[in-house]
């Protein structure tokens, strides 16, 4: 598996991922504008786009992931670990946050088997749900 870069070519399989974990509306707009400011990773197997992760460095001067999706014939084979490792790597500042609803258990328990801690959480969202906050430090404070 390589973990690589978004490709303008990738567009295509990268919104059909993320239309997956958020409206279909949205994944356009949403993949496009984190190819163009190079802040997505695609893993790639034998060609083929199986997953990728979105993420900004911007966020409270935090790398933040803000999206995280994987086929589904591909899950549990250490493509998100990956995805979170390559981002961990090239963070510019040493903490890392992500989230997911928080009745998202698997990916809750990924959370977890990755080294994050809960961080707190955001009410009052459109979708209903609490989002849930995650934080790692990647690196001890200067």
């Amino acid at each position: 598996m390589e973990i690589r870069p978004a490709e303008t070519g990738d567009q295509g399989a990268l919104m059909a991922l993320a239309a997956e974990v958020i409206r279909p509306e949205r994944a356009g707009a949403f993949i496009r504008s984190h190819v163009e400011r190079h802040h997505l990773l695609v893993a790639e197997e034998e060609g083929e786009v199986v997953g990728l992760i979105a993420y900004r460095t911007d966020w409270f001067q935090c790398t933040f992931v803000s999206l995280i999706a994987v086929r589904p014939d591909f899950r549990r084979r250490g493509v998100a670990r990956a995805l979170y490792a390559r981002v961990e790597e090239t963070s510019p500042g040493p903490r890392l946050f992500s989230s997911t609803e928080e009745v998202n258990a698997v990916a809750i328990r990924m959370h977890g088997a990755l080294g994050f801690a809960p961080s707190g959480h955001i009410e009052n969202l459109p979708q209903g749900h609490r989002e849930l906050l995650f934080y790692k430090r990647l690196r001890p404070a200067p």
